[in-house]
Order: structure tokens, then C-alpha cells, then sequence
């Protein structure tokens, strides 16, 4: 099982106490007295958080200083972690340059034993996936890449709930926080202007009657310019910069999520289990009531989508009838 090491602890005690005091002086004599530590020993933890991209100033004969964050694009486990510290599900974030995929780092976790409530990012994934084993490209510095760790009560059919309600958290941090028109897709795509801004994935581990685990990956193009997108997803794909004009901290965009999946979470947990999930998950999602293309194994059927059913599958009505789709490709016509 991984824990977090005294290394860690001792930048994230140095990085709340700065944080205390943001813009202000502290004593780096306070700081090492405060953790029982050399000046020298003090020293590797300041340039451990410097290398995590913190703004940290070191103020000659003086001490240390944490400058204004609000505008830092970094992603950083000390700083996330420490904004997640009041999240009811989310207890640790660790931040990797380079992985091959973020899930596979959090499915060995959970297999190890690993509690739920650790997320993984990365700046680059080598083989990022997305849902029906498509890959996952991505800009390093540019993007949003993570998985999460999850021990949910649920079925082994019940996962695909997690997809809705990743699908419904971001949504809303999106029209929130970046006051983006996004839309809902069946069953989790995030769209803005037609184009598609991320993809989600759930796998999970278990057994007939039970969920071991589940790890919930996210990809969600965020300061991607526009040249930057491959030729063969060129008006297909967007990001949120494209959509708002300007550049976004990504470790606002993912607290905010983390904030509100876990909320979602509990809803899912909770007395009305799924179905109070499904009854907001229906009010929001923008396939309902429009006209589709649905391509199932091959086949492509149109018609209006109609509903979800409790199991978060899609109900289409056909000219030859109502049909249900468990998973599919779904096309929104105008």
C-alpha cells in the first residue's frame, strides 16, 4: 500500500503554513523548529515544492514566502491535496509528468489495498484510452488527465452510473466556474458547440455480487489552442480555452469537479441510491428530447432519445419502436 511519505508531509506542512501567511514573510528558523528539522533539511523541502511549479520566493536572511497561487497552471500534489482537505471523498492527489495511463497507476493502487480517495494526474500519457479502447491524445502542460480511486456499493452493473455522474459533475463546474455552454451527451461527453471537450471512462474489479473497485478516468482538453488539436479531430474536438478565449488554472477546474463528483457520490450512496442520481442525471442531459443517430455494433438506428432507465441506459424511440441502448455512439442532429 502506498502512503504518503515523511517527505510529503513535511512540504505539506511547510506549504500550509506559507499558505497561513500567503504574501507574507515566514521564518525558515520557524519552519524548521516547527518540524523538527535542519535549515538544511528545510532547504530540500522548499526546493522540492519550487519544483513543483509552487510559487515560492526565498527572501534572503529572512525566510520564505508563498506568492499569489490563484493564477498558477500547475499541477501540483501538495497544493491539490491541500485544497482537498475538507472534501468528504477526495483525501490525496498525486501529480506524475509521465506515466503510460493514469488508470493503470490507480488500478495498481487499488489493488494493493489502497483506500478509495486518491487521484492520479498526468501531464503525459502515453497510452491514454477512452471509452470502446479508443486512444486518448493529449497536449503535455495543456490538459486535464486523472483518475480516481473508488470503492463504491454497487453492483457490477450499476458502474456505468459512475460515467453519469462524472458526466453530470463536470457539466456543471464547466457552465459554473468557466460559464462555458456545455452539454450533456448520453452517457458522459461534455460538448461545447457541438465539438467534444473530454471523454470519460469507468472500469472496475469485483465480483457477482460486488464491486473490489472502481477507477474513473477523465480527460478534459482545457488550454489546447486550436492549432494545437490533430488534423483528424479538427472540428471535432475543442477545449475550454478555445470556448472562453482564455487560458484556465487546471487545478481549479479539477477541485471544482472533485467537489461536486463527491457530492454526486454520496447521492449515489445514499438512501435513493441510483435513482436520485438518475433523476437529476435526466434533467440534465442534453440527448433527451432531440433527434439522434445511434451506432450500435455496426448498426446505425435514428429516432428521439426518450429517457434513461434505471440502469443509465439510453431509451430511443424508432420508427420500428422503442429500443435500449447500454452502450453506443450517439450523434445529435440538428
Amino acid at each position: 500500500m502506498i502512503k504518503k511519505t515523511d517527505e510529503a508531509n513535511s512540504r505539506a506542512i511547510i506549504f500550509e503554513a506559507l499558505m497561513a501567511n500567503q504574501g507574507g514573510i515566514v521564518s525558515g528558523t520557524a519552519l524548521a523548529e516547527k518540524l523538527s528539522i535542519t535549515r538544511q533539511a528545510l532547504s530540500k523541502n522548499i526546493a522540492a515544492l519550487k519544483a513543483e511549479g509552487l510559487p515560492v520566493a526565498s527572501v534572503s536572511q529572512k525566510g520564505y514566502m508563498m506568492q499569489d497561487i490563484k493564477d498558477t497552471d500547475v499541477l501540483s500534489s501538495t497544493l491539490i491535496t491541500y485544497i482537498l482537505r475538507d472534501n468528504p471523498l477526495f483525501n490525496r492527489c498525486i501529480c506524475l509528468k509521465e506515466t503510460d495511463s493514469t488508470q493503470s497507476v490507480i488500478k495498481k493502487m487499488a489493488r494493493d489495498g489502497e483506500e478509495a480517495g486518491v487521484i492520479a494526474t498526468a501531464e503525459v500519457q502515453k497510452m491514454g484510452r477512452g471509452r470502446r479502447g479508443r486512444n486518448w491524445q493529449s497536449v503535455s502542460g495543456k490538459n486535464l488527465m486523472f483518475s480516481m480511486l473508488l470503492r463504491p456499493p454497487l453492483l457490477p452493473g450499476e458502474v456505468q452510473l459512475l460515467n453519469l455522474a462524472a458526466g453530470l459533475s463536470l457539466k456543471k463546474t464547466l457552465r459554473t466556474l468557466c460559464a462555458l455552454p456545455a452539454e450533456l451527451k448520453w452517457p458522459n461527453d461534455i460538448l461545447c458547440s457541438g465539438r467534444k471537450l473530454c471523454g470519460i471512462l469507468s472500469e472496475s474489479a469485483g465480483e457477482a455480487e460486488r464491486i473490489y473497485y472502481a477507477v474513473t478516468g477523465i480527460g478534459v482538453n482545457i488550454n489546447m489552442a486550436a492549432e494545437e488539436i490533430p488534423d483528424e479531430l479538427r472540428g471535432i474536438a475543442t477545449s475550454v480555452l478555445i470556448e472562453s478565449g482564455k487560458a484556465w488554472p487546471r487545478w481549479k477546474i479539477l477541485v471544482d469537479f472533485l467537489g461536486r463528483f463527491a457530492s454526486a457520490a454520496a447521492l449515489l450512496c445514499s438512501g435513493g441510491g441510483p435513482e436520485a442520481l438518475l433523476e437529476l442525471y435526466r434533467k440534465e442531459c442534453d440527448t433527451i428530447g432531440k433527434k439522434i443517430n445511434v451506432i450500435c455494433d455496426n448498426e446505425s438506428f435514428s429516432g428521439t432519445a426518450s429517457g434513461i432507465t434505471g440502469q443509465g441506459a439510453l431509451v430511443v424511440k424508432t420508427n420500428d419502436g422503442e429500443k435500449i441502448f447500454a452502450a453506443a455512439d450517439v450523434v445529435h442532429l440538428r
